[in-house]
């Protein structure tokens, strides 16, 4: 019989055993104690992976127990940000607490009528996916708004949303869900990731609810700020010089000749309004790769701020406005520099007639170029919308992989979110701040001297974490943020 070597944390102590391969953790849980004689403590019940009950932390991510085949060297631990009662049993008693708190139920007069309580297939279209739950918690486990701060979790912002767009139902659940801090998620869909049933809580729970709560006046003051902004100049930062599309050396079009792709380029509104120097660098990088580049001048904001924190009518605007233009194109794709706007391009913008391109996906997909050398020592920042939104992330490792004499090292959790989205870093920078520094740790830990993404939002906020990790820590050396085209701008 094949066996590997699985390790168990029991109340803090990793003890290894010997188990069959190619058989589940929960059966190898079951094989230890009866073959080892132990007395391992761990939830289960049906194996079916409909129960949730035997969630556990499996080489650093909340997996099912029943549905996870064990590997050589893998790491087995009770479920992260819980309590341990013993072994791998973890006190869930905080978590039913709070679901009683919310008033899960159906809330209504005495005096409705049973026509007005009557529920048809067509009224719960759209509340299939955010019941699909088997209450595993994985989500609660991993969500860094949750660890960092008093935000409930994703799993019961999906409660609330179940009964805030029931049409039975007529509690105050977006008052209910603002006061439960719904303003504190990042969006940055990690839970969506770790759910065995992949329910989309973000769009169709969290997102859904922030519309709700904006219109019935639950919102954060300097999320009017962010909407002044775009009604004033279509972008959602303020202008503090000439914007890259103002530019009179900015041209309209950079044709190359030996054309391999031509792309239309979406600058996004930090690139234009604050990082012009980047945009400049993803132009000379595309040519530099036989990409010809379009820029549409008249272009806006892609609506991402205004989608995440429940401003829809903003939102709606900007992406007609948007797609009036670039439909209109005659280009391969839409390229973005900006894993919010590549992905709110991607996934909100249905109407769509182009195709839209992350400029890693871009570069792979032309053919890397030979690089110069470049001797220093970088890690990697994964951003949420480009890892989790557009599922892009072997892309810019190859990318940076293939630059000779770079060395390039891995931090603890690279797809771990900075703290920026969601409208967390304008509308409550004491949680974007808290999440940011365990960002700041982690690049710290690899004694990098620059962190690299593809996000000009992450970029700003990392900044910020490390100066504010540095200042607080002393004595540490400066660690510099760029985009990869500004990384590549070196090299080509």
């Amino acid at each position: 019989m094949k066996t590997v070597k699985i390790r168990v944390n029991r109340n803090g102590i990793f003890e290894e055993y010997d188990v069959p391969e190619n058989i589940t953790v929960l059966d190898a849980l079951n094989y230890i104690n009866k073959t080892y004689n132990k007395n391992i403590q761990y939830r289960a019940s049906c194996r079916a992976g409909q129960c949730g009950s035997c969630a556990m932390t499996i080489n650093d991510e909340p997996r099912l127990a029943c549905k996870t085949k064990v590997k050589d060297g893998m790491k087995i631990e009770p479920l992260k940000g819980f309590n341990i009662i013993k072994d791998l049993i973890v006190d869930r008693s905080s978590y039913y607490k709070k679901i009683s708190n919310i008033r899960n139920y159906l809330q209504y007069d005495e005096g409705d009528n049973n026509d007005e309580l009557t529920i048809y297939p067509k009224d719960m279209h759209d509340l299939k996916d955010i019941r699909r739950c088997i209450d595993c918690l994985s989500c609660l486990s991993i969500c860094p708004a949750r660890k960092f701060s008093n935000f409930s979790g994703p799993t019961l912002m999906r409660q609330i949303a179940r009964f805030a767009f029931d049409p039975r139902d007529n509690g105050d659940r977006e008052k209910e869900a603002y006061f439960e801090n719904i303003y504190n998620c990042t969006t940055c869909g990690k839970c969506v990731e770790v759910c065995p049933n992949e329910i989309d809580i973000v769009h169709k729970a969290i997102e859904r609810l922030r519309a709700l709560s904006f219109k019935s006046g639950y919102y954060l003051k300097n999320h009017l700020k962010v909407r002044e902004n775009v009604l004033k100049s279509n972008r959602s930062v303020v202008k503090e010089k000439t914007p890259l599309l103002e530019d009179e050396n900015i041209k309209d079009e950079y044709i190359v000749e030996n054309e391999k792709m031509r792309v239309a380029f979406f600058t996004g509104c930090l690139v234009d309004y604050r990082l012009q120097d980047v945009g400049k660098s993803a132009i000379r990088v595309l040519n530099a790769h036989g990409v010809s580049v379009i820029i549409p001048k008249n272009q806006v904001c892609c609506g991402s701020p205004f989608l995440r924190t429940g401003q829809r009518d903003i939102a709606d605007k900007l992406k007609k406005k948007n797609l009036d233009i670039f439909n209109n194109l005659d280009v391969d794709a839409v390229v973005t520099i900006c894993a919010g706007c590549g992905s709110t391009l991607k996934n909100d913008y249905r109407e769509k007639e182009f195709k839209v391109m992350d400029i890693t996906e871009v570069l792979n997909t032309v053919g890397l170029i030979e690089y110069k050398p470049l001797d220093i020592k970088i890690t990697y920042h994964d951003p949420c919308h480009l890892r989790r939104g557009q599922k892009i992330y072997v892309e810019p490792r190859n990318i940076l992989k293939n630059i000779p004499k770079l060395k390039f090292i891995e931090m603890e959790t690279p797809d771990q979110c900075c703290g920026a989205g969601g409208g967390v870093r304008s509308g409550k920078p004491e949680v974007s701040s808290a999440i940011g520094k365990r960002k700041a740790k982690m690049i710290y830990d690899t004694d990098a001297d620059y962190v690299i993404t593809v996000c000009p939002f992450c970029e700003y906020h990392i900044k910020d974490s490390l100066n504010k990790f540095k200042k607080e820590k002393g004595n540490l050396k400066d660690i510099g943020v760029m985009n990869i085209v500004s990384l590549l701008d070196k090299v080509i």
